[in-house]
């Protein structure tokens, strides 16, 4: 047993450990048993932080890696960080890509618990693209938030299949082009305007 560990810790410790094997493993081909055998504790242990496997899949989506996007500078310069920041993420992580893609294709079960996290967090995603192009003065932003989300989520499908981070890369250059052509009306209509006055 995992010695000197608080509760909450102890928590955490077997989550990150489940989340490790299902990445690697797939969440159905790893039961309980084995779970606890890796984090260094008993099934009954295992059983009195988590009720269910259910609960422990859900738990292991939360302190799964994540790519964190960039929360200062112009609206423009962070929706472009977001696609440094995923090419970074595909570099450095051990995880087969996004949690969200491999835990939704094993959980065909739109009831699981683990699927209201990944709607909730997908949606944030969502509107994080489109606050940031409403902010950068897209001409639509609705479309561009969805155009970037999907670029988002394309690319790190795509790492995960080739295992390197070219597909990022690509999703970054067309990222820049998305919002170029995204903000370009705005901007002519701009100039059109000063130019009357």
């Amino acid at each position: 047993m995992q010695a000197g560990l608080k509760r909450a810790d102890l928590k955490q410790h077997i989550a990150r450990v489940a989340a490790r094997l299902f990445c690697e493993q797939g969440i159905h081909a790893v039961g309980v048993d084995r779970i606890a055998d890796e984090a260094q504790i008993t099934k009954r242990t295992l059983y009195h932080h988590f009720s269910s496997k259910n609960q422990l899949i859900a738990e292991s989506l939360r302190v799964s890696p994540i790519v964190f996007f960039p929360d200062e500078g112009p609206a423009v310069e962070r929706m472009i960080g977001a696609f440094e920041m995923l090419a970074c993420f595909l570099e450095e992580t051990d995880f087969r890509s996004c949690p969200y893609i491999f835990y939704t294709a094993e959980l065909v079960d739109a009831r699981h618990p683990a699927r209201a996290i990944i709607e909730r967090r997908i949606a944030k995603r969502l509107t994080w693209f489109r606050d940031r192009a409403l902010e950068a003065g897209a001409a639509r932003p609705d479309r561009l938030a969805e155009q970037l989300d999907i670029l988002f989520d394309g690319a790190l499908a795509a790492g995960a299949k080739r295992g390197n981070t070219q597909p990022a890369r690509a999703a970054l250059d067309a990222a820049r082009t998305l919002i170029a052509l995204s903000l370009q009306p705005s901007t002519v209509a701009a100039r059109s305007s000063r130019a009357t006055r």
